[in-house]
């Protein structure tokens, strides 16, 4: 196993220990030259803490860790297409077919990479226990909301979207105490109209998950939950792209995960139907 994914899948973390696996998460680069001393400070953690992270890892101390985690980026990076301006002026359809399959498969599996296991628990139970999903974003993001709406509605869940925030809409659902998630898409996490539905959701203590890229934004320490992506330098059009594709991948594992608990659920109302029935058919 890569010791990225034993970060992720930890059966017994501290809260101190979980804040350091998700600043290199959500950093993916920083390990690669941080000092331990400079890893705990931007973590908010301590030198202790990631001492004791090492040994449940099963690695001999910080430098193996780094060792280890270097040895396995460099193999990630070798086996994709760089995202680096992947096409020219002379580049022909042929090429342009082969290069997306892997621009796309480079950016799932990245994506893949950083997800925390714990987070999206969190966000499949916040999303089961709404009534409500909404989807704030603009320009491309509005589109691709409204497109993921469609996949919300396929489990049942009423979702709408929104470019930015209405105060007398937020106060309608406190008023009558909607359970809802509002789910708030930019890439850059700094966009001041999502920032400005972050103010406003928080006031109203509606549920919220970000998607936002690896860089320093706002926007994540703005949400109840926050999923970050890995900045891709490309040029914009394939940025744009890539960042779609990781939102879409994103939510489908969480609406996925959603479909698997409601099917548990009917597995054990069909169970218990099925007990009564039995029941009935004994008298």
């Amino acid at each position: 196993m890569m010791i990225i994914d034993k970060m992720k899948n930890l059966p017994y973390i501290t809260n101190q220990e979980q804040a350091v696996v998700d600043y290199i998460l959500k950093n993916p680069r920083a390990l690669l030259t941080l000092t331990i001393s400079e890893l705990a400070k931007a973590s908010y953690t301590s030198t202790s803490t990631i001492v004791r992270l090492c040994k449940k890892l099963e690695v001999k101390g910080y430098a193996d860790l780094k060792f280890l985690y270097a040895k396995e980026y460099a193999e990630i990076e070798k086996q994709y297409f760089p995202l680096r301006q992947p096409f020219e002026a002379s580049t022909s359809i042929d090429e342009i077919i082969e290069i997306l399959p892997l621009i796309y498969h480079r950016t799932i599996d990245q994506t893949k990479s950083m997800l925390s296991r714990n987070t999206i628990i969190r966000v499949t139970n916040l999303m089961k226990q709404a009534k409500r999903i909404e989807i704030y974003g603009t320009a491309i993001h509005y589109d691709l909301a409204k497109m993921m709406a469609f996949r919300f509605e396929s489990v049942d869940k009423d979702c709408f979207v929104y470019n930015t925030a209405h105060w007398e809409h937020l106060k309608y659902l406190e008023y009558k105490k909607i359970p809802t998630l509002a789910i708030l898409i930019s890439s850059t996490g700094k966009n001041p109209a999502i920032l400005d539905a972050a103010r406003f959701l928080k006031q109203s203590g509606v549920k919220t998950l970000s998607i936002s890229s690896t860089d320093n934004n706002k926007l994540a320490s703005m949400t109840d939950e926050s999923v970050q992506i890995l900045n891709l330098k490309n040029d914009l059009e394939l940025k744009t792209i890539a960042f779609g594709m990781a939102v879409q991948y994103i939510l489908d594992v969480c609406i996925s995960s959603l479909m698997v608990y409601q099917m548990d659920d009917i597995d054990k109302i069909t169970e218990s139907l099925k007990g009564a029935r039995e029941r009935w058919n004994l008298k």
